[in-house]
């Protein structure tokens, strides 16, 4: 039996799989406040000043220095 948060975790998960590009940069856009990239040895923020750019298959998200 799955928990509240797999349940909206997995009602996220089949949004973002059942849109279209252009939607999932609205989605990204809205979440960019909230992420966080590691590379397995430093934390970098996605830069609010810009927004995610489609490049070709890749949603390209800048980060702040």
């Amino acid at each position: 039996m799955k928990t509240p948060k797999q349940k909206q975790f997995e009602e996220v998960m089949n949004f973002y799989r059942n849109s279209t590009p252009e939607q999932h940069q609205i989605f990204i856009t809205l979440l960019m406040d909230k992420m966080t990239f590691f590379n397995g040895k430093d934390c970098y923020d996605a830069d609010p000043e810009y927004s995610p750019v489609f490049n070709g298959i890749f949603h390209q998200i800048q980060i702040k220095k």
